[in-house]
């Protein structure tokens, strides 16, 4: 089944609104209920990989252990194997049990042509594997998004690595580096996979012409006007008074000196997004 692989720079730039606006079409399939995370794909991927990996016995269970310990463990194949070259089946068992994923799946929703997913892997191996493959690269101004995050955080939940012992500067150090690799992994995108750009500011001030947009690229309706209904259902997740108050939030919620840090560390990744910090 063809993957729409939604990716971004970092959590809090608008991929909960996405997938419900995915969610819209009976021909996208994926597990809807929030927070729409449940990865199947990367899940294959990282397990294909794991079973592939070579051999170490220093660092992983051998047959003894492996198959007859006290409890069950996974790991690679637990020995250098005389008959096959293991690494190589990575791409073959990732292949297979996707289409087994697959078969599963249109067994119960046969009227399904893509699966979606928030992926939490590099595209490549699926490349590699022979899935068809859309990409869905989600980007927001990185000042709007460390005060989302801020501003989420604050109640109470986990998550963004986020550490406890961290200062706000050492916390945002960290965000930066991150925002820079993966924006930079966006932009080095190989031309030959089928992918389009999303700003939140675009998806959120106008979201009737983001359905439309999207749902012309992949040949599915998108229904805008049933995800702006469910609204107050998901007010939980929004951290402002409405959608115009997410963009620019950094002018109210972000020290002067702090904002133009950012923008100095990431207004060049950003250039490529269309973005002038």
């Amino acid at each position: 089944m063809p993957v729409i692989a939604v990716r971004v720079g970092e959590g809090r730039s608008g991929t909960t609104l996405l997938m419900q606006l995915l969610a819209t079409a009976p021909e996208i399939v994926f597990d809807t209920r929030y927070p729409a995370e449940y990865r199947f794909l990367s899940y294959v991927a990282r397990m294909a990989a794991q079973m592939t990996e070579p051999f170490d016995e220093r660092r992983h269970l051998g047959v003894t252990p492996f198959f007859f310990g006290p409890a069950p463990a996974w790991g690679p194949v637990p020995f250098g194997s005389d008959v096959v070259d293991v690494g190589r089946l990575r791409v073959p068992f990732l292949r297979s049990m996707w289409e087994a994923w697959t078969g599963q799946a249109l067994a119960g929703r046969p009227e399904a042509r893509y699966y979606a997913e928030k992926i939490a892997i590099p595209i490549e191996p699926i490349v590699e594997a022979g899935i068809d493959l859309r990409v869905i690269d989600l980007v927001r101004d990185p000042r709007d998004i460390l005060a989302s995050i801020r501003a989420f955080t604050a109640r109470g939940i986990d998550g963004f690595e986020r550490r406890s012992d961290q200062t706000e500067d050492e916390y945002a150090d960290g965000f930066i580096d991150r925002l820079v690799r993966r924006l930079s992994t966006m932009d080095a995108t190989p031309d030959g996979v089928d992918r389009i750009v999303l700003r939140y500011e675009d998806l959120v001030g106008d979201l009737r012409s983001a359905a439309d947009r999207i749902g012309r690229w992949l040949g599915v309706g998108l229904d805008a006007d049933a995800v702006l209904g469910q609204r107050e259902a998901y007010r939980h997740h929004m951290t402002t008074a409405s959608t115009d108050a997410s963009i620019g939030r950094w002018r109210r919620d972000l020290h002067p000196a702090e904002a133009a840090r950012i923008a100095g560390a990431l207004g060049p990744a950003m250039e490529p997004f269309g973005y002038d910090l």
